[in-house]
């Protein structure tokens, strides 16, 4: 596991867009545009400027199966908690799921928020995404808010 390199990225891009046609199964809202994936290098490349963000790969030899992704958000002013972390990626190559690697990921990506001072960490998980709820709820993550949304 380490931080993801500038020459990563392009892995790291098709490990988000297969993240993506997942989700596409599970809701519609989740389908990247025809152009999703050139916007996607361009979001990867300023991810990877900002000291508030990390983006870590699970390296196997050169072979990049896994990635996550984290920030650091500010909280409103009005707040005691004025920092929350937000892990908004996490992607394992199907071929390579239920070896642990995802949860390698995830620890590193808690150590970083930790060592950052942050206290809180939120991941956002598809209602309908039961693999998804079962492997963050393991890990201790639970419910804070319901996002409901609406189709005009």
């Amino acid at each position: 596991m380490r931080s993801a390199r500038a020459k990563d990225l392009d892995r790291v891009a098709a490990l988000w867009t297969a993240i993506t046609d997942h989700h596409q199964g599970i809701d519609p809202l989740f389908t990247m545009r025809p152009d999703g994936e050139d916007a996607l290098a361009d979001l990867l490349r300023a991810m990877q400027r900002d000291p508030d963000t990390q983006i870590l790969v699970y390296d196997e030899s050169g072979d990049l199966p896994g990635m996550l992704i984290v920030r650091i958000d500010q909280s409103p002013p009005i707040l005691r908690e004025t920092e929350r972390a937000e892990i908004t990626d996490l992607g394992v190559r199907e071929s390579e799921r239920r070896r642990g690697i995802a949860g390698v990921l995830v620890d590193a990506g808690l150590d970083w928020i930790r060592a950052s001072g942050v206290e809180r960490v939120e991941v956002h998980v598809a209602h309908e995404n039961p693999e998804g709820q079962g492997f963050w709820r393991a890990r201790g993550f639970a419910d804070l808010m319901d996002v409901l949304h609406l189709r005009m």
